[in-house]
């Protein structure tokens, strides 16, 4: 039904949610976290990258050189970045649904991934935004103006 590539990727989109559910539960970043609960965050990481490896392995012969009919190295790149890309932008949109309510303390202005531990990534990605749109010209003055 679906291409090797196609198959490549939802895999890796999987795989790539447990992953990120397993690391934002160890790293006690709250607001990424799609159960409130960090030991159900790893749990359901762990279903999701086991299921993954499973789903991929058990639909088809996955042992096919690029000549014929697997992917290339540089197929295999593509695809595997799509996959990752697609399931951090799934991880900070469903997070942020899941924690609507969540809008804790600001973080500071060079805080990362740290400004999304009390609250949301949309609370967070606001905030800094608004910030950077206020301060704009005195962050760059230094860069212009020596």
């Amino acid at each position: 039904m679906f291409t090797f590539a196609t198959d490549y990727s939802i895999c890796v989109f999987i795989a790539t949610v447990g992953v990120l559910q397993i690391a934002v539960s160890i790293g006690r970043i709250d607001g990424l976290l799609f159960f409130k609960r960090p030991v159900l965050a790893r749990a359901l990481g762990v279903v999701l990258v086991v299921f993954a490896f499973v789903l991929f392995f058990s639909t088809g012969p996955r042992n096919v050189n690029d000549f014929e009919g697997g992917m290339d190295a540089n197929g295999q790149a593509l695809f595997f970045f799509y996959g990752s890309f697609l399931a951090v932008i799934v991880t900070f949109a469903g997070s942020s649904i899941v924690n609507i309510a969540m809008k804790g303390r600001e973080a500071p202005v060079g805080a990362g991934l740290d400004a999304v531990r009390d609250t949301n990534y949309v609370v967070a990605l606001t905030r800094s935004l608004t910030y950077w749109w206020r301060n704009w010209r005195t962050q760059m003055k230094s860069y212009f103006f020596g």
